[in-house]
């Protein structure tokens, strides 16, 4: 069992301070107004919060110990108002984190070295595999409307069927075992709808979080334009978060909602429909 503390880098100890002071509602509400007003002394203030002086004191402390306040002067007239580099640095540190996020190159470079992974076109020998991590998937009811689980026999079949418009791709790690799987799949049997694909990408349980969803849906994408689609599309569970952020990552943007599209256990299910215009 872990026992050590994380210790805070510290960049990330002054984020956290000032998350801290922000955190409390009274205190935000003083900076709010500080940015309105520009300036105010603690009478100005403390007409306005319902706040007893010697908490509207308190609270004027702790924001400026974090460095988010400023002061005149410290005689009895002083005026406070917002340092705005600080608040900028907040930001600033805030939307990189949102930055990274949204991004997913360094993650699958990361994993591609450390695990050796790489992506490569299915086997029949990769039916048994495909088939477990696809049944996470429906039992998990998170990224499918499909109830009924796949045997390795019936995965095969379906390998086999697969036209080479419709590849079926594997992420394995060093050791050869398949961590993942991705297919490209017919949208509509109609002519005018063959060059739109649909898709598929599933990851094992224990090998999310670590780019391989991303390393498949960028090869689907690839592989996608290398057969001549013009438009990749989806659909998904908008509960299913992680997915959705996934498919946001890769620039596949929302053009619908199927409410009560499904019943899955019960419960009705919305499903979200996206796509991608391959340029």
């Amino acid at each position: 069992m872990k026992t050590e503390e994380l210790v805070p880098t510290a960049l990330e100890a002054r984020v956290l301070r000032m998350l801290r002071v922000l955190a409390n509602p009274a205190r935000f509400r003083i900076v709010a107004l500080l940015a309105e007003r520009k300036d105010c002394t603690s009478a100005q203030l403390a007409e306005i919060l319902p706040l007893a002086q010697s908490s509207l004191f308190d609270h004027l402390a702790l924001l400026r110990e974090a460095e988010i306040v400023q002061v005149s002067s410290d005689g009895p007239n002083r005026y406070y108002c917002l340092d705005p580099a600080t608040l900028d640095f907040l930001g600033a540190y805030l939307g990189g984190l949102g930055q990274r996020s949204r991004s997913w190159t360094e993650l699958v470079k990361k994993t591609q070295e450390e695990q050796h992974m790489e992506i490569r076109e299915a086997t029949r020998e990769d039916a048994a595999a495909i088939a477990g991590i696809y049944n996470q998937g429906i039992e998990d009811r998170s990224a499918t409307l499909e109830t009924q689980l796949r045997t390795p026999e019936e995965r095969a079949e379906w390998l086999n069927s697969r036209t080479h418009r419709h590849p079926v791709l594997v992420a394995v790690d060093a050791e050869g075992a398949v961590v993942g799987w991705g297919s490209l799949n017919a949208f509509n049997p109609r002519p005018a709808y063959d060059y739109v694909v649909d898709f598929s990408v599933y990851v094992a349980r224990e090998q999310r979080g670590r780019g391989i969803g991303d390393a498949l849906l960028s090869a689907l994408e690839v592989r996608a334009r290398s057969l001549g689609y013009h438009k990749m599309v989806l659909a998904a569970f908008p509960s299913n978060a992680p997915g959705m952020r996934l498919y946001e990552r890769h620039d596949f943007r929302k053009v619908g909602v199927y409410h009560e599209q499904g019943l899955l256990d019960g419960q009705w299910v919305d499903v979200i429909l996206m796509e991608k215009i391959l340029k």
